[in-house]
């Protein structure tokens, strides 16, 4: 619904017009879909190829080119360390600008990325790659361009849109490490690389020019089309929250700095679990085809729990929410570790995936919640580059302790301890003060 005049006159003296129809069959339909239709395919071919295809080409690769898993996990961490700094550049740059551009470029040059993973003959390479065109690239698609979009044009329903934006992430679990491995398999790593990354052209560029645009107030329009703000002590808070704050204005609260030893706490396992638990598992006697079968059971309780984990949040507590997901992730991890057969293994392999269809949408709305839609971009960015050390180091880790100790059992036993101590902290978080400037 579009904002009356005089608070369209706020927000643009001449509110631009959306270049995709909001009306069918008689009745109005929200652009902010749109945007949820965008961030899906974006976080299909982002993050849920870096994060659920590389495990698959793990082996491939460090037996053809005699690397380590340490070698190939630090490529993920610096990875990891450079798109947290090229976060902290383009968090300001969202909140003024959009991420249009920037989804566009990402892909371009991401796409490029992956095609150059498929060249790569040494080492050095494969750092420069993973460093340079694919952090870039990833940058540019990846949560944080789609996710302070999806937090602008939904306020409401941010849950459940963030929710199903990021359910792309869980198709790709359930449909990519199969479909890599029948490509590795038929054509070689190589190719198969090259495969994905024209993939990543022919479906997020069109979609980002097309329909990718910064907040519906450029448009006339409130967030989650509404004609008025509406009612209700929940969806008040959320409102009020919807104050400007600088960078030194959120540094300042014990907020900000308690979200960031949660999320760093809770994000030191991810990484390392969606990069390693092919390998653990072919390591334990799984056929690899098997074990990518198995992987991709977290795509199947990804897409069951992310609409559960919507609703959840725009219902309940983020803090207990939150705190849930970690415990899932936990359990999920210590189950992996008693399973030995493969059916046991599909159900530890599902519960964790209970938990990691939660991982993306509670952490967006916990900071929009904190800290508002209008200067999302900017708190993000100010605390990525504290939260990368811990997710950075957790897949090296892994690789480390496979190497000099034979197996993922202590690096296991450590991510269960930080999930529960993130599960802790998250439930002792305050609400920070509105910044003076806001009053």
């Amino acid at each position: 619904m579009v904002l009356p005049a005089d608070v369209a006159s706020e927000t643009s003296e001449k509110p631009a017009r959306l270049p995709l129809p909001t009306h069918f069959f008689g009745r109005d339909f929200y652009y902010g879909w749109y945007i949820v239709g965008v961030a899906f395919v974006s976080s299909m071919m982002s993050m849920g190829i870096t994060a659920y295809s590389m495990g698959v080409f793990l082996k491939p690769m460090t037996e053809e080119l005699g690397w380590s898993r340490t070698d190939i996990s630090l490529g993920q961490t610096l990875t990891t360390f450079v798109t947290g700094i090229l976060g902290v550049a383009i968090g300001r740059r969202m909140d003024m600008r959009g991420g249009r551009a920037l989804m566009v470029g990402g892909a371009v040059i991401g796409g490029f990325g992956f095609i150059a993973l498929g060249q790569v003959h040494q080492l050095w390479q494969y750092y420069v790659v993973r460093t340079g065109l694919v952090a870039v690239g990833s940058i540019g698609m990846g949560n944080l361009v789609v996710n302070v979009a999806l937090s602008n044009w939904f306020v409401r329903r941010r849950g459940r849109a963030i929710a199903i934006g990021v359910m792309g992430t869980s198709v790709a679990a359930l449909v990519l490490p199969t479909v890599a491995n029948w490509m590795i398999d038929v054509w070689g790593w190589r190719a198969a690389w090259a495969a994905i990354g024209v993939a990543v052209w022919v479906t997020v560029i069109p979609s980002a020019l097309l329909a990718m645009r910064r907040r519906p107030e450029d448009f006339g329009l409130r967030p989650d089309g509404d004609g008025v703000p509406v009612e209700g002590a929940r969806v008040s808070a959320r409102v009020a929250s919807d104050v400007r704050w600088t960078r030194q204005t959120a540094a300042r609260t014990w907020t900000l700095w308690m979200l960031v030893a949660t999320f760093g706490l809770a994000s030191t396992g991810m990484g390392a679990l969606l990069l390693h638990l092919i390998p653990y598992m072919t390591d334990a006697g799984f056929t690899r085809a098997q074990a990518a079968g198995a992987f991709g059971m977290i795509g199947v309780s990804g897409l069951l729990s992310k609409p559960l984990w919507g609703i959840a949040l725009d219902r309940f507590p983020v803090r207990r929410c939150a705190a849930a997901e970690f415990g899932l992730m936990g359990l999920g991890i210590a189950l992996i570790l008693t399973s030995h057969t493969l059916a046991p293994l599909y159900a530890s392999i599902f519960t964790l995936g209970l938990g990691i269809g939660g991982v993306v949408t509670v952490q967006e709305v916990v900071w929009a919640d904190f800290f508002g839609r209008l200067s999302l971009g900017t708190v993000r960015s100010l605390a990525q580059p504290f939260t990368i050390v811990s997710s950075a180091g957790g897949p090296v880790f892994a690789g480390f302790a496979y190497d000099h100790f034979g197996s993922y059992t202590t690096a296991f036993h450590l991510f269960i301890a930080t999930y529960v101590a993130a599960a802790v902290l998250i439930l002792l978080t305050p609400t920070p003060a509105r910044p003076a400037s806001a009053d």
